[in-house]
């Protein structure tokens, strides 16, 4: 059992979405990642098709599995990172005239 702090307890849901719905749906519009990804892909289909043994294809998956579960967990962390950062970042645009809240407000 993974014993969750109680940021992460209370913004568990939150985060999920964040990072796992909204931030992949960016990604997926941004050139840069479509290209960067379609790449990946490609070589590893290339990587894929060039093994010999049904072990190193179980092996190639399950790495590529391993890559992609560590890659959300420093997603989650980054995200973390950002809410304990949060302060510090709008003290820092405030200083140059940027208020956040009062940007989002105003739509309200």
């Amino acid at each position: 059992m993974i014993k969750r702090t109680v940021v992460e307890k209370a913004f568990i849901g939150i985060m999920e979405e964040r990072i796992h719905q909204m931030a992949r749906e960016k990604a997926m519009s941004d050139p840069e990642y479509i290209s960067v990804d379609a790449k990946k892909s490609s070589i590893f289909e290339l990587l894929r098709d060039s093994l010999t043994t049904e072990k190193q294809k179980r092996l190639l998956d399950d790495l590529e599995a391993a890559w992609t579960y560590a890659g959300g967990l420093m997603q989650e962390f980054a995200y973390r990172q950002g809410i304990e950062d949060s302060h510090m970042i709008h003290k820092e645009l405030s200083k140059l005239g940027i208020s956040v809240t009062k940007e989002f407000n105003q739509g309200d």
